[in-house]
């Protein structure tokens, strides 16, 4: 009788035991989809999450761009250790027009000159980027981190979203 009690305790406490194992794995991975980063590479005004308590970065891009490429793939990696940070949001301005003209727009709001497609261009917080190479990886962690504390974020796009015609 003693060793029925016995087996019986413990198949009781792995039943347990996986119980709130698995349970903690799926409260986790609940966890980890509301706090993980967005990385949208073919965003639109409307897809911006401007609630979120993280940064947006915003890239604007070409399709082709080797550089642009290694940008979305250096964002990709910091992504696991950085997600409670930003999101991204890219707009590809070779082939589409209209992403073009969102990029004149904001680059004329922050103060520089317009019509030119040169990309990368991304912006993260207030701060704007042009090119991403190997240094720029170090700026890019610092931006994040010290953007997200000061809560900085670029309005521009917003006020952007509100026009018909740009």
């Amino acid at each position: 009788m003693k060793i029925k009690t016995n087996i019986l305790v413990i198949v009781i406490s792995l039943i347990l035991g996986g119980g709130i194992y698995f349970g903690n794995q799926f409260y986790q991975n609940y966890l980890n989809q509301k706090t993980d980063t967005i990385i949208l590479k073919n965003a639109t005004l409307d897809s911006i999450d401007w609630s979120s308590n993280k940064i947006n970065i915003y890239v604007f891009w070409g399709d082709g761009c080797p550089h642009c490429e290694e940008l979305f793939d250096f964002l990709e990696s910091i992504r696991r250790n950085y997600r409670k940070y930003f999101n991204v949001y890219g707009f590809e301005v070779w082939y589409h027009e209209e992403n073009g003209k969102i990029m004149d727009n904001v680059k004329e709001e922050l103060g520089e000159q317009s019509g030119s497609r040169a990309v990368p261009y991304f912006i993260i917080g207030d701060q704007q980027i042009s090119g991403f190479d190997d240094s720029t990886k170090k700026e890019i962690k610092d931006l994040i981190t010290s953007k997200y504390k000061n809560k900085k974020d670029i309005k521009q796009l917003k006020s952007l979203k509100n026009r018909t015609n740009f």
